[in-house]
């Protein structure tokens, strides 16, 4: 048999591109696509970990014999579980309301990119009241 121009053995009609050329193109790409999932991953856990943080810190520190400093103290021990870095507490206990705020940055594996994470949590102050 001939092998013709248009038959399908002829190297110079075959499309696409090979093997090499693919990854080489592709793999960027994926790399970049699991490194953006890892990174959505851990400030998804920051943001989980910094609101859990304010939200026990508040309840310490609105309890009818609980201060702005215990509630700072529990809210750090519950940020520092390796999701945050340089972690900030602030304390307002107000007569009927109390807010906590627990901020720092999540851990980062993009370089350059430093996501910064901010939560809040406000409950009401316990106190005796007369009847």
């Amino acid at each position: 048999m001939c092998c013709g121009a248009g038959q399908h053995g002829n190297m110079r009609d075959q499309r696409g591109l090979n093997n090499g050329v693919q990854l080489t193109l592709l793999f960027p790409l994926a790399f970049g696509i699991l490194l953006l999932t890892l990174q959505w991953a851990m400030v998804s856990w920051a943001n989980s970990s910094a609101l859990a943080a304010a939200q026990d810190g508040a309840r310490v520190a609105a309890a009818i014999n609980g201060s702005a400093s215990a509630g700072e103290s529990v809210a750090r021990e519950a940020a520092e579980n390796g999701s945050l870095d340089s972690v900030a507490v602030s304390v307002s206990r107000g007569p009927t309301r109390t807010s906590l705020t627990v901020s720092g940055s999540a851990a980062s594996v993009i370089p350059g990119i430093h996501p910064v994470v901010r939560k809040t949590a406000e409950v009401p102050t316990e106190r005796l009241t007369r009847p």
